[in-house]
């Protein structure tokens, strides 16, 4: 027993994990969350069998409160639309990471940092790749309109663009840029190919960030030629791919018909701002813990007798806001704005905050690019309400961070060596160096 807790064990079980996720996640019918729903059930154990020597500080606290925010924002709505276990699932599978958050700061030292990153990008690089061989056959070999793999199309252009961007953000430091590079590509390719705007008006966004976070590396000449390489990889899809070629004529038809206020004609984007205007009204009606699914429902269908929203809003079940901030606002109001800010801005301000003060550091940069993608997915779509999506987000959250908090510079590893802890003070469980 004593064995299958150890440090070594717990490290190589946590760091096939991590491959296991990224590989599975959008190249495979496997949900990935199974993966971290049995290294959950570990972690527990983990954390009973090293009980003696665990130390949470404050700043494990805060990981603490931020991961639970999301299930407590949403427990008055839940007592109140008769107990339906929807409300709280995504963020019951966000708590569930607690306890692999807390195994996660107990037994890695910065001399393990090399193998987490090993096993990230080989994943990473799995699963871009394996994702772009599945879209080219759905979209070529079968005749698919719109990609969407193993998933819905819309999850798998956010999925893909993350995927295609933790690629991206790896590439600096890293002993496989060739590789990271051709993931990167083709998870935007992949992202591309399912034709939902969401995720692939957010790769120019993430693009010019990343380049960003890496001009003291890259100089002008590199960033001119990403620039260029994504217009020519935009124009390339524009008049080689008919449907992508259709889905641009759709949108350009879309915001003409927007800008001419005939919104019903504008299906997609005029629907989303009905959607959003319906939100706002269901926040306005109890602006403290907004209003359950029934009750929005029933508030559209006199929103649609007022003339404020038209009839195709009462097609969409619970009234579903597909934005994850109307979302919160409009089931979960202030509490559940609260929630969002904790779970989804404020990690990007850590982050940001560390990469400032520490730019030696890599993995501040790797992760505020992640949360800065999830920030744009949500704009259009509630992307964490997805159960898969929620798990997804919250455990890479939790390695990126623990990452970041364990780093120590190369200089200073000299003499650090595979240690145990040793005490039940747990001297041995320090930050960084």
């Amino acid at each position: 027993m004593k064995e299958l807790f150890g440090h070594e064990r717990a490290v190589a079980l946590n760091v096939w994990a991590l491959l296991l996720v990224l590989a599975l996640l959008i190249a495979t019918p496997i949900r990935s969350h199974v993966v971290v729903a049995l290294l959950m059930l570990y972690s527990i154990a983990y954390l009973v069998a090293n009980r003696h020597t665990l130390r949470v500080t404050r700043f494990d606290w805060a990981v603490i409160g931020l991961l639970s925010l999301f299930l407590l924002s949403r427990l008055p709505i839940f007592w109140l639309d008769e107990q339906q276990s929807r409300y709280l699932a995504p963020g019951a599978h966000m708590a569930a990471l607690i306890p692999i958050y807390l195994m996660l700061r107990h037994l890695v030292y910065p001399v393990y940092l090399p193998d987490f990153r090993r096993y990230m990008e080989v994943g990473v690089i799995v699963g871009c790749l394996g994702a772009l061989l599945v879209v080219i056959y759905q979209t070529q070999w079968l005749g698919i309109y719109q990609a969407d793999g193993f998933l819905f199309s819309i999850n798998l252009s956010y999925l893909s663009c993350a995927m295609a961007f933790l690629a991206a953000s790896l590439v600096r430091g890293s002993n496989h840029k060739v590789w990271l590079l051709v993931a990167a590509l083709a998870g935007a390719i992949t992202c591309v190919l399912t034709l939902a705007r969401g995720g692939i008006l957010a790769l120019p966004i993430l693009l010019v960030l990343l380049l960003f976070l890496n001009a003291d590396r890259l100089g002008w000449k590199a960033i001119t030629a990403s620039l260029v390489g994504l217009v020519a990889l935009a124009l390339v899809s524009y008049s080689t791919l008919p449907a992508v070629e259709r889905r641009v004529d759709y949108t350009v038809a879309e915001f003409t018909n927007l800008s001419e206020g005939n919104i019903e004609a504008a299906v997609s984007s005029g629907g989303r701002l009905q959607l959003w205007t319906a939100a706002s009204h269901a926040f306005m009606a109890r602006p403290l813990i907004g209003l359950g699914y029934d009750e929005r429902e029933a508030l559209n269908a006199e929103l649609v007798e007022q003339g404020v929203i038209t009839e195709w809003v009462l097609g969409v079940s619970r009234g579903h806001a597909h934005s994850q901030y109307f979302e919160m606002a409009a089931t979960g109001g202030l509490l559940g704005l609260l929630a969002l800010f904790g779970y989804l801005v404020v990690p990007g301000i850590y982050h940001w905050r560390l990469y400032r003060r520490e730019p030696e550091n890599p993995w501040p940069r790797v992760a505020l690019v992640f949360t800065a993608g999830f920030m744009l997915f949500n704009l259009t779509e509630a992307a964490i309400h997805h159960e898969m999506m929620t798990t997804f987000y919250a455990y890479m959250q939790v390695v990126l961070v623990v990452m970041a908090k364990t780093y120590c510079p190369p200089m200073n590893l000299a003499g650090i060596t595979h240690r145990r802890v040793k005490s039940d003070a747990g001297d041995d469980w320090a930050d960084g160096c």
